[in-house]
């Protein structure tokens, strides 16, 4: 059963959720969260929940420490977001004078610009942008980003990530994700996309129904995201200003995902375990669980893994071995193929595009994989040999 709450420390989370969301924070809570500072035991989803706590945080509530160690992340928040977002808005003016287009910022730029607890009140690890049908231009993408002074950091199916010269990550999508693979859900995000005026400039953000269906997608199929319950912040923050969603809009586009059953339960997950203090429309968040279509059987299996210890930060090699031969068979094969049978693409060329930016022929594939079987054994191996070491 996916928690709401993550497998991390859920009476922690579950205090922070009630800390950020709640009508009235509870004594409770604050004695919780105080506990957690002192103990330096929140983990890092945690402290990116410290912000939007700020904005609520009654005077006297918390010791000196940790008031200043609240009231600190949201400083520093205010301060780091206000810069991603003049950024964002250089490469977005640098993008239309190229000709590429306009961009939809997603996930960290539409959650900031929206955040009931302020610009200040939402963390931004990277910059994600969807700038539609790029994957046709992959030459006049590459030199664009070459004369923007970005080193590439890797790519997947579905987009690629560039590193600035000031160390600011871009993850620049032509496809939403890997569970949203299809052309047509690009379509259906631009079109419905929304503009937001900013003191910065002006950014377009997908549409809250498409907003919400995009973050309980992810949330869900990333076991990092969904270790500490970090996608619930997201969805209860749209969710508690009460929008008023077009249901047809919010099925129609999560209908086309290859797993839509992550958004069903992720929608039922919060109609049932949010707490009660926490206000927001239960029935029509389970009405619009209902009207989400079911997936090919065992499809949501091989895209959602569990999350597990190994997903705090270092640990990554104590991953089982099974994990990387799903994720290599979905990525490698499953998606392309979708890819192919979706948008009209070659499936071999899909293959390739998984690999590489413009694709990588077979020679390239081949050698792919057999560098990333060797470094999961490897790894794997060292792990072992770690922990029969231990005294």
């Amino acid at each position: 059963m996916i928690s709401l709450f993550g497998v991390a420390d859920p009476t922690v989370q579950r205090a922070l959720l009630e800390l950020s969301f709640a009508v009235q924070p509870a004594e409770r809570d604050l004695a919780v969260l105080e506990q957690a500072i002192q103990a330096d035991a929140l983990t890092d989803g945690q402290n990116r929940m410290l912000p939007g706590i700020s904005q609520r945080l009654p005077a006297g509530g918390l010791s000196v420490f940790a008031e200043s160690r609240v009231r600190g992340a949201f400083k520093h928040t205010l301060y780091r977001n206000h810069l991603l977002l003049d950024r964002a808005q250089r490469l977005r003016q640098a993008l239309l004078r190229a000709g590429l287009g306009e961009c939809v910022f997603l996930k960290g730029v539409a959650a900031s610009l929206t955040s009931l607890h302020g610009l200040g009140g939402r963390p931004m690890a990277d910059i994600d942008l969807l700038l539609n049908g790029i994957q046709h231009r992959p030459q006049d993408v590459l030199a664009f980003f070459a004369e923007q002074g970005m080193a590439r950091k890797g790519n997947t199916l579905r987009s690629i990530t560039w590193l600035s010269p000031e160390r600011f990550e871009f993850d620049v999508h032509w496809y939403l994700h890997n569970c949203a693979l299809r052309q047509s859900s690009v379509d259906r995000l631009c079109a419905h996309a929304r503009v937001v005026e900013h003191a910065k400039g002006r950014f377009t953000i997908p549409c809250v129904e498409h907003n919400l269906a995009h973050v309980l997608a992810h949330g869900v199929l990333a076991p990092s995201v969904q270790y500490d319950g970090r996608w619930a912040v997201d969805a209860l923050a749209i969710l508690v200003q009460r929008p008023a969603l077009d249901a047809g809009r919010f099925l129609s586009f999560v209908n086309e995902f290859a797993v839509p059953d992550a958004v069903r339960i992720a929608l039922r997950v919060l109609a049932e375990q949010t707490p009660a203090s926490i206000e927001f429309d239960r029935e029509s968040v389970s009405a619009l669980a209902a009207g989400v279509r079911r997936g090919r059987p065992g499809s949501f299996w091989l895209y959602y893994r569990a999350p597990g210890p190994w997903d705090v930060p270092g640990r990554e090699a104590h991953r089982p071995l099974r994990y990387h031969l799903k994720t290599q068979v979905r990525t490698r094969l499953i998606e392309p193929a979708q890819v192919a049978r979706h948008n009209g693409a070659p499936f071999w060329t899909s293959v390739g595009a998984s690999i590489d930016f413009p694709s990588a022929g077979m020679m390239n594939f081949c050698r792919l994989i057999w560098r990333k079987t060797r470094r999961v054994l490897r790894e794997s191996r060292s792990a072992r040999a770690s922990v029969r070491n231990r005294p």
